[in-house]
């Protein structure tokens, strides 16, 4: 079980985040997602990402990390293997250049994939799995066609040769300048799911966010003039309107905070 969250802020936010049982923060992720951990954002316009392929109640970084980040626009995942083994290299999020990405699902396509990358991609990957061929393949089509058209290309190739254990496409993506959001499960939908929060502190009080799933604890300093928007791969809050996002879309979320859906 992998889970996806992600955050566009109409300016740089300090996010804290961290997995909870009882009073000690951090086990719950550990316990239920051993294979790794990632964070990825941007400083100075500039994509910076930060992994380890252990659980986070192992991990010395984990606490300073995820304490002194500030950036307007953030991707972090939770890793449970299904493909690769457990190190750094099959740790999401991947990045190229200025792209980011984190991937939860399986492919069961991944080396027919791999076929259809340019060299100067094939080069470019350093680990295993099926998550960072589909991001090379994802980057490989927007290069050629674009963004929209680009993902729809990528995606289009898989639906049309994916076998029975391909599970889902769900994924972030971000170039620092927008945030692409696809739901894309073929198998097992209620469990991929993905929700996402317009976020206005003036208007609620709630300033820490609750994952009942995961134990996944989002806190957010507050500012008095700050907005964003949250993914998730679940409901964080009750008391919250979070809305699903129905499955073969994707969102784009830029950084006026508006929202785009386009039918896939």
């Amino acid at each position: 079980m992998c889970r996806l969250f992600g955050l566009v802020a109409n300016k740089e936010v300090n996010v804290e985040f961290s997995f909870i049982k009882a009073d000690r923060p951090f086990r719950e992720l550990g316990i239920k997602n051993p294979d790794g951990w990632g964070i990825g954002y941007y400083k100075n316009d500039n994509a910076i990402v930060f992994k380890e392929p252990i659980s986070t109640i192992n991990s010395s970084q984990f606490y300073q990390k995820a304490k002194h980040i500030y950036s307007s626009i953030l991707i972090s995942h939770v890793r449970k293997s299904t493909q690769g083994m457990k190190k750094k290299e099959n740790t999401h999020p991947f990045n190229s250049g200025n792209w980011i990405f984190a991937h939860n699902g399986n492919i069961d396509i991944k080396e027919l994939i791999k076929e259809q990358l340019l060299h100067k991609y094939i080069n470019c990957i350093k680990g295993e799995t099926d998550s960072e061929i589909f991001f090379f393949w994802l980057i490989q089509n927007i290069v050629e066609y674009g963004i929209i058209k680009g993902i729809k290309k990528a995606i289009k190739f898989i639906e049309d040769n994916i076998g029975d254990s391909t599970s889902s496409l769900n994924f972030l993506l971000t170039n620092g300048e927008k945030l692409y959001v696809l739901r894309k499960a073929f198998i097992n939908t209620a469990f991929y799911s993905l929700f996402y929060l317009v976020r206005d502190p003036q208007k609620s009080n709630i300033s820490s966010y609750i994952s009942k799933e995961t134990s996944q604890l989002i806190q957010s300093k507050r500012l008095n003039d700050e907005k964003a928007i949250i993914i998730c791969s679940e409901k964080m809050t009750e008391e919250e309107n979070w809305i699903p996002i129905s499955n073969s879309t994707l969102i784009i979320v830029d950084k006026n905070l508006e929202i785009t859906h386009v039918g896939l």
